[in-house]
């Protein structure tokens, strides 16, 4: 049987935002730029990588990126963006746990993103 994995309420005390990219148009020049809209509203842990599963990321595409934990929700697997204060991210991998347990949660493996990429 595989161990459940608990975290206390008050460990889940940072915001970001689910969103997607549209587009604007800038009232100075008229050209449509993409711009992030904030869609949804959640709360996060950060998770921390061991020294070995940073080795092990080490010249991969994973290498830069950050693992947030949330509690289960159907809009982990509905954006691919977030926003955590003013950086923009790029949702890489959605591990989600769609057990019949009380509490499940869902790690998502983030990335810097400069945009729509």
């Amino acid at each position: 049987m595989q161990k459940q994995v608990r975290y206390s309420p008050s460990d889940f005390n940072k915001v970001f935002w689910f969103g997607a990219f549209e587009s604007k148009v800038n009232p100075n020049t008229g050209v449509s730029v993409p711009t992030f809209v904030e869609k949804e509203k959640m709360h996060y842990k950060a998770q921390r990588k061991t020294i070995t599963q940073r080795y092990a990321l080490v010249g991969t595409a994973l290498e830069n990126t950050s693992i947030i934990v949330i509690r289960h929700s159907k809009l982990s697997d509905q954006y691919q963006y977030l926003k955590i204060v003013d950086k923009t991210y790029k949702i890489i991998d959605c591990s989600i746990d769609d057990s019949n347990n009380y509490m499940t949660y869902d790690f998502l493996t983030i990335k810097e993103s400069k945009g729509v990429n």
